[in-house]
């Protein structure tokens, strides 16, 4: 069930992100398949010949309903506390494996990607995410961030996510990784 509460979330901020870019998309389920065609060739001394064309199908789902969010404010929300700590821990690039690990959904085999998100922060004057706005929805999270490289915003508005899991806020390996990949740091 968490699994597919994740795959439901990630579905859902990808398709946002596809729609932000073109708001007249059209947020209804659209499955488009065109017809098959075969073509058989005459009779010969050989075998006939059977081709068949299949155009791939497309299916763009509608977007989940998105989970507003609203500015932090420190000790309004022991919600948003907790997801900022989990924020601040896991894409502080000062911070060990050992203390991500608790925050992160599946850090199985995460170390050698933190050590180098750490020497990707070294070369720029450390990477943090700083969480502005939040969200909760039960156990799914909406978080609203800025990616700063030292003390300059590389990014700002940026979308993500945190779900919780017995009781414990933390990244989605899929998102932890996609901010890997900012940094230009690889993620298994």
């Amino acid at each position: 069930m968490k699994r597919l509460i994740t795959v439901l979330v990630a579905v859902a901020l990808v398709v946002t992100a596809c729609s932000s870019a073109d708001d007249s998309a059209d947020e209804s389920v659209t499955t488009t398949t065109a017809a098959a065609t075969t073509t058989t060739a005459a009779p010969t001394t050989t075998a006939p010949a059977t081709t068949t064309t299949t155009a791939p199908t497309t299916t763009t789902e509608a977007p989940a309903p998105e989970i507003p969010t609203s500015p932090v404010v420190p000790g309004d929300d022991e919600d948003a506390d907790a997801i900022v700590e989990v924020y601040a821990v896991v894409f502080d690039s000062s911070t060990t494996y050992a203390d991500k690990e608790p925050f992160i959904e599946d850090p199985t085999g995460l170390e050698a990607t933190v050590e180098a998100y750490a020497n990707a922060g070294e070369a720029v004057g450390g990477i943090f995410l700083e969480v502005t706005e939040t969200g909760t929805d039960g156990d799914l999270a909406a978080v609203v961030y800025d990616l700063l490289f030292g003390e300059n915003a590389f990014q700002q508005d940026q979308p993500g996510d945190a779900v919780r899991n017995d009781g414990q806020w933390q990244v989605t390996r899929e998102f932890f990784c996609s901010i890997m990949e900012r940094a230009r740091v690889g993620c298994p």
